[in-house]
């Protein structure tokens, strides 16, 4: 059995939680978990990923019903790798991306936490 080397606890999003890395918009998919320092998602992809980068980017995180959107949250990405349950013979992949928040404005924080308490179904 694995110990969980997190600090933080992870929460299971709702069904249509979504993430968009606003370097252009290339990678958006669905949120797979949340904490309060940062997140993973899945997204489909044509072209191979080269792993987590050092450049800072922003994310956003919403709901399909428009419930909830926080926009700009500061991050990096600290893993971009194929999602190994993903099939190996199709020419778009599924990758799995894991950011890390970096440091949020108290308002940013606030409407995290909010997000977290209100849109989550539980912890993973």
């Amino acid at each position: 059995m694995d110990i969980e080397q997190r600090k933080y606890v992870r929460f299971l999003p709702q069904d249509n939680t979504f993430a968009a890395l606003r370097k252009g918009f290339e990678k958006v998919g669905k949120v797979n978990d949340v904490s309060i320092k940062g997140l993973a998602f899945s997204y489909l992809s044509e072209t191979v990923e080269n792993g987590p980068d050092p450049y800072s980017y922003q994310v956003d995180i919403f709901l399909l019903e428009n419930k909830c959107h926080l926009s700009n949250v500061p991050c990096k990405i600290v893993y971009d790798a194929p999602d190994p349950t993903n099939g190996k013979n199709y020419s778009i992949k599924m990758y799995r991306c894991g950011l890390l928040f970096k440091e949020l404005t108290k308002i940013q924080s606030e409407l995290l936490e909010s997000f977290i308490n209100k849109h989550t179904t539980g912890i993973l």
